[in-house]
Formats: C-alpha cells, sequence, structure tokens
C-alpha cells in the first residue's frame, strides 16, 4: 500500500489534473432523487401545521430516511414522512415528524433565527443552482422557530444572519409534531429554467440524540457537504416576479452622555433604505443608502491576556447578506484567523464607534461556474477620518464539482492613512476519497498588498490540508505572513510570522449497550517563528481526553505545554502589569463538562489552573441557559482570571453577563443582555424588541444603558439611548 505521504501527493496531483480538466468526481456513488408534485396556487396548504389540506393526501413523499446518528445505516427507531409541492410561486414542504414518545418532544424555541440544537427540529439543504457548491439552509422546530443560512465552499462557510422571506409553522400533538414551510421562488437565487435542484434533508430527535438523513447518510461527512445532496425532480414554470425588493426605513433615536455637563437628550432622526434587483435569477445587485444599524446586537465583552488584538466578529445585517461570496483562502491555517478582508473594517472604527455610511452596492451571485462578489462603499468623515471609498472584488471559478480557483482584490484604507491595495488568489480542491473513509481538503492562497504608508509593501501565503472520516480527523496547515503585509480592510493576528499547526483526533464509537457514545482524544501542535527564522512560539496540546455519552453530556481533560519569546515589553490589564523582554516556558491543566441541551437546562463549566508568562493564574469560566418553556429563557455567564505575576503584578479579571428573553410569538420576542467587565468598569445593558409584523417587514425598538464603577464601587450612568426602526420590504 502506499505511504501516506505518497497518497497525499497523488490527490494533490489528481486535483491539478482535475482542475485542468473540469473532470467530474471519481467513484461518486448514485444519488436519490425525489419528485416535487405542482398544484395550482388556489389549491395551496395552509401554513397552520395541521397538515389537513387536501394537496397533501396525492403529494410524492422523498422516501425513508435513514438513521445516521447513534447507528449508522439503521431504520429510524420514528417514523418521518417528508412530501413536496409548488406553485408557480412558492416551494411547499410538508413534514409529519412521528414520535411515539410525544410528551418528550423539545420545542423550547420561538425566534426567528433562533439556536434549534435544544429541540426536535428539521433541517433542509436547496441547491437550486445544482451546481453542488453553494445551498440555502432551511430549519423549523417543533416550537415554530425558522432559521435559514447561506452555505458556500461546498458546506466550508456558512452566512448565519442571511434571512430569506419564507414563512413556516409547527405544532405538537399527541402522535409527534408537523409542519409546513412555504419558500417563495423571488427569495431564492436560483438557475433560470432548471427541472432539477439539489436536495437533502435531515431530523433530530432531541431527548434520544438521534439522527436521520435522506441523501448521504454517513458519519463521516458532514451534512452540509452540498456536492453529497441528492436531488428533487419536477419543478416546472416558475414566477418570480421582475426581482425588485424595496426596503426603505425610518428610524429615530434619542440619546445622551449623563457623564457631560451639558448631558441633554438629543435626537438623531433617520431615514434611508435599500434596494435588491435581481439582475438575472442567479444574481443579485443590493444598493444601500444612509445605512442604519442601531438594532444591532451588542459585542460580547472580552479582555486581552495577551499581546495580539482582539477578534470581534460582524453581526450588522447589510455586510452578513452574502457574505460567503466574499470568503478567502485558508483563514485559519498555521492555527491563527487571518482575513484579507474583514467587513467590521467598514463603519467601524477601532473601538467600535460607528462610521456613517452615505452609500454602499453589492453585487452578490452566480453566473454559470462563476461566483461573483462585489462591494463599493463610501464612508463618511468623521473628526478623526476623512471620506473614504473602500471596493473589494471577490472571484471564484468552479472548475468541477470539487474544485474552484479565485481571485480576490481590496481598495481603500477606513483609517485615512493613506491608499491600501491587497490582491490575491487562492485554489480549493476536494477528495472524496482519500484513505479509507477520510477525505482531503487543499486550500491554497497567496496575496501582497502595496499603498502609500511605508510599511504596506509585503505578501503573505497560506496552505491548509484536512481530512475527516468517521472516527478520524487530521489537519496540518501553515501560514506566512511578512512584516510589511498590512489589508487595511483586513484582520491579521500577526504579521512578520510563519506559523504551522498540525492536529489529530480520534473519536472511536463504544458498542451498543453502554452510556458511553465515543471516546474523545483530540492533540495538537503549533509552532510560529519570525520571517527570518527565529523561533517565537512552541505549543503542545491535549485538546481534549474525554467521553460524550449518549445523552450527549461531554466531560474532558485538557493540556498544555507553551513556550513563547516576547521580544518586546508590553503590558496587561489597564496597561498596569508590565510583561518584559524574555523567554517563558508554561505549563497548564484543565478540565471541562459541557450537558446536554436536550434538557430545559444546559451548563458548560471549565477550569484551568498552570504557569503564566512569569507567573500563574487560575482561570474559570461558565455558561448556564435555563429553558423555563418557550415563552422564558434565562442565562447566566462568568468567566475570571486568577493572576499572580509576582509582587505588585497580581491583578483578577472579570465577566459576567446575564440574559432575560422574552419570546411571546414566532414574530416577536424581547432580548434582555446586561454584561459588566473589570477592565472598562462599565456595567451595560441592552433590550431589544423585534416585531416581524409581516413576512420582510420589521419594527426595532432598542434601548441602551451604560454605568461606570467608581473607586467606591458605586454605580454612575453615563450612556443612555433609545432607538426605533422600521424597515418594511415592497416586493416586484
Amino acid at each position: 500500500m502506499p505511504s501516506l505521504p505518497a497518497r497525499l501527493l497523488t490527490a494533490l496531483a489528481a486535483a491539478a489534473v482535475a482542475a485542468a480538466q473540469g473532470a467530474p468526481a471519481v467513484g461518486e456513488p448514485p444519488r436519490p432523487v425525489a419528485q416535487v408534485g405542482r398544484i395550482d396556487g388556489a389549491a395551496a396548504p395552509v401554513l397552520d401545521g395541521r397538515m389537513d389540506d387536501a394537496c397533501w393526501i396525492e403529494a410524492p413523499a422523498i422516501g425513508e430516511l435513514t438513521m445516521v446518528e447513534p447507528w449508522l445505516g439503521r431504520t429510524p427507531t420514528q417514523r418521518t414522512v417528508v412530501k413536496l409541492l409548488h406553485c408557480r410561486d412558492q416551494l411547499y414542504i410538508g413534514l409529519w415528524c412521528y414520535d411515539r414518545n410525544a410528551a418528550t418532544i423539545c420545542s423550547t424555541q420561538r425566534a426567528r433565527d433562533a439556536r434549534l440544537d435544544p429541540d426536535d427540529r428539521v433541517e433542509i439543504l436547496l441547491d437550486p443552482f445544482e451546481n453542488r457548491r453553494t445551498a440555502y439552509f432551511f430549519q423549523i422546530g417543533a416550537g415554530g422557530s425558522i432559521g435559514d443560512i447561506l452555505i458556500s465552499q461546498n458546506g466550508g462557510r456558512f452566512d448565519k444572519p442571511w434571512d430569506a422571506i419564507w414563512q413556516g409553522a409547527s405544532q405538537v400533538t399527541d402522535e409527534g409534531w408537523f409542519a409546513e414551510v412555504a419558500i417563495p421562488f423571488r427569495s431564492i437565487p436560483r438557475r433560470e429554467g432548471a427541472r432539477r435542484w439539489g436536495f437533502n434533508l435531515r431530523r433530530y430527535v432531541r431527548t434520544a440524540n438521534e439522527e436521520y438523513q435522506w441523501a448521504n447518510p454517513t458519519q463521516a461527512v458532514s451534512f452540509y457537504r452540498v456536492s453529497e445532496c441528492g436531488t428533487i425532480d419536477g419543478i416546472g414554470e416558475v414566477r418570480g416576479g421582475i426581482g425588485l425588493e424595496v426596503v426603505p426605513y425610518v428610524s429615530a433615536g434619542l440619546a445622551r452622555d449623563r457623564s457631560r455637563p451639558d448631558a441633554e437628550w438629543r435626537s438623531d432622526p433617520d431615514a434611508g433604505g435599500e434596494i435588491y434587483y435581481r439582475v438575472t435569477p442567479s444574481m443579485t445587485l443590493a444598493t444601500t443608502v444612509l445605512t442604519d444599524f442601531g438594532q444591532t446586537e451588542n459585542d460580547d465583552r472580552q479582555i486581552n491576556l495577551n499581546r495580539f488584538p482582539l477578534f470581534f466578529p460582524e453581526k450588522r445585517d447589510f455586510f452578513l447578506d452574502g457574505v460567503g461570496y466574499f470568503t478567502f483562502g485558508a483563514s485559519e491555517a498555521g492555527g491563527t484567523r487571518f482575513l484579507p478582508f474583514f467587513t467590521r473594517r467598514i463603519g467601524l472604527a477601532g473601538d467600535g464607534t460607528p462610521i456613517p455610511l452615505q452609500w454602499g452596492m453589492k453585487l452578490t451571485g452566480e453566473a454559470g461556474p462563476l461566483e461573483v462578489g462585489l462591494l463599493d462603499v463610501q464612508a463618511d468623515g468623521t473628526a478623526l477620518t476623512d471620506d473614504e471609498n473602500l471596493a473589494v472584488a471577490r472571484l471564484k471559478y468552479a472548475l468541477g464539482a470539487q474544485t474552484t480557483v479565485g481571485l480576490l482584490g481590496s481598495h481603500g484604507d477606513p483609517t485615512s492613512a493613506g491608499g491600501n491595495r491587497v490582491v490575491g488568489a487562492d485554489f480549493y480542491h476536494r477528495e472524496p476519497n482519500f484513505l479509507g473513509d477520510l477525505d482531503l481538503q487543499a486550500t491554497i492562497d497567496v496575496l501582497a498588498s502595496s499603498g502609500s504608508a511605508g510599511d504596506d509593501d509585503g505578501e503573505s501565503f497560506g496552505i491548509d490540508l484536512q481530512s475527516r472520516g468517521t472516527e478520524w480527523e487530521f489537519g496540518l496547515g501553515t501560514r506566512w505572513v511578512a512584516a510589511d503585509f498590512r489589508p487595511a480592510l483586513g484582520f491579521v493576528r500577526r504579521r512578520d510570522t510563519r506559523q504551522s499547526n498540525a492536529s489529530v483526533t480520534y473519536q472511536p464509537r463504544v458498542a451498543e449497550g453502554s452510556m458511553v457514545r465515543r471516546w474523545l482524544f483530540e492533540l495538537g501542535a503549533t509552532r510560529a517563528e519570525q520571517w527570518e527564522g527565529e523561533t517565537q512560539d512552541v505549543e503542545f496540546a491535549i485538546e481534549r481526553i474525554g467521553v460524550q455519552l449518549q445523552n450527549d453530556d461531554e466531560f474532558a481533560l485538557f493540556a498544555r505545554r507553551n513556550f513563547e519569546r516576547i521580544d518586546r515589553d508590553f503590558t496587561l490589564f489597564r496597561d498596569s502589569t508590565p510583561i518584559a523582554v524574555g523567554d517563558y516556558w508554561t505549563t497548564r491543566v484543565g478540565a471541562f463538562v459541557r450537558t446536554t441541551e436536550g434538557r430545559p437546562w444546559n451548563a458548560f463549566v471549565s477550569a484551568s489552573t498552570g504557569s503564566f508568562f512569569d507567573g500563574r493564574s487560575d482561570d474559570f469560566d461558565s455558561d448556564l441557559e435555563w429553558r423555563t418553556s418557550a415563552l422564558l429563557h434565562l442565562g447566566l455567564g462568568y468567566s475570571t482570571s486568577l493572576v499572580d505575576l509576582g509582587p505588585g503584578r497580581a491583578f483578577t479579571t472579570q465577566i459576567a453577563s446575564a440574559r432575560f428573553d422574552l419570546h411571546l410569538t414566532p414574530e416577536l420576542s424581547l432580548r434582555n443582555l446586561l454584561q459588566f467587565d473589570n477592565e472598562s468598569e462599565v456595567l451595560g445593558w441592552q433590550s431589544r424588541l423585534r416585531w416581524i409584523y409581516a413576512p420582510g417587514c420589521d419594527f426595532f425598538a432598542v434601548i441602551g444603558t451604560a454605568w461606570q464603577r467608581e473607586e467606591d464601587e458605586s454605580l454612575v450612568p453615563t450612556q443612555q439611548s433609545l432607538q426605533f426602526k422600521i424597515a418594511h420590504t415592497l416586493r416586484f
């Protein structure tokens, strides 16, 4: 048998040949095919979850599902019936989720786009292009919550905040739970005239922790792998309108800073909107004017305990919509986060302060094998920055279902520090049958930056290899970043470095009859050097040695041995604790417990101890959720680090949070978040009401308040704000 390195080289060579010839995947198994029934619009089902509409009686079923978890290939213990219908305007999906233990059905989630992990649910993949790379994910839970995600890179990227206009309803009975879904054809891009779409579906039975799947039922390949979808056939003529959506908004806000002598309320009325035009059924042009982000949720608090910048994720809808079309390269190669384009650089200052946007335009979609992402935004000037035009272009071409090549270019510097440009190219290939049930995914990218500043002319290179099977997972990657590589519209955790990592995970399953589902073993190693070769970091880690139980509870131990060379003094925690130049060896051990979300409550608790730079620290992290009912959800979080680096250099960090959420109906929810950290000494509260008064139409009311803790432990009110916003979608 050829050695593993030989197989690796052979697979990469085959990838190059396939890329050159556009060859299909070798050894591809036959795909299941299901028929979609046709009905007149007048005979469409009423979306109430009752399943008593006449149209469902004769509708074709897609066939039986197969158990994937916990016992692959078995007949499901609970019966599921799935039927598909369509008229000229909408695709309908009917779900009969029978359950002989209906009293145990979990139905706690109502809100739009809720995490449905605690609930019984059905997840659906639609690939209207049948390109086996991009798909639209829809889910509905027994409690009535619906959510959607845009999936790209053959299941490698997820655009969760993507929101389509569609509807779903469910209800729980003594026989199980039942749901109806209606997805308008005008809500999702698609290949014009296509009779066949890629399709897959899976059902979760939460209390039993069972999973059933329609196409490609396997434990070795993720459900989100679009290339493994089955097919639905029989889609006739559809009507998508002229492809125009107009979403005007009006907002009004009040705010004041009570720490100022003139603590008067200041009003901020505003209006603007977005226009979406479907240039083709698969390509959308979006325009925004005077974009407002007042309804966006607050960032989670973080305290930095190293010398590298913290990462805060993007949460603004306009930038998150279609973000999958802008993803590039091996973003986690070498074990370091690397984003040559990161939308949070647009419209936000370094401290999170909003920078007004005058207008923006975005073109996203597909034209045959070509994926396109174009963005151009005009940022307004502030006291610290000038007016700036910021642009990015991302093109990706599919050489086959498992192979793509792409280009990226960006222009502009939101800090007004001069011009900045980045150009790059990337390559992706997946070999489905690499070794046994292991696949192989290879991602390679190369980039260069240039600009008017003296330190802008640099380059970066990354390669990431990932392999996954039923019980084994392997990872190997490296990222080189020159000292002068600076993407002004990106996020780079560290420069002047060559960082590599390797990981191996082994999760053997236990024979039936045990309370254990599988054992967990995960090892990792990372090494970082300066561009010129001097060692900076070395880490050997036991990421997990633990167990996952049949009820989904998880227990694990972890340990790390780390070497770090500090070549420049820096400070920690309020800039009060110096870390001197030198070499530091540290060893840490810990354990964590994660309980199942199949109960009304779940918890995560982690504790670790060991050396920290030239001293030691004891860390504790916890998160508790309690779903008292579908109406009320409560949450508490607390993390602390007790750090002692010697006389005069001891400190304790604390971050605490509390959530109090009311979900009155699937369309009306009130979320409350209270946060405190003892580095900023700020207590913040945000209350966010969202009312979906019609599909695609939202009303938001957001209250924000902040208090500063003083040395005498008193709380002094500082910032206060109240924001209202209405956004109404008009479709043509």
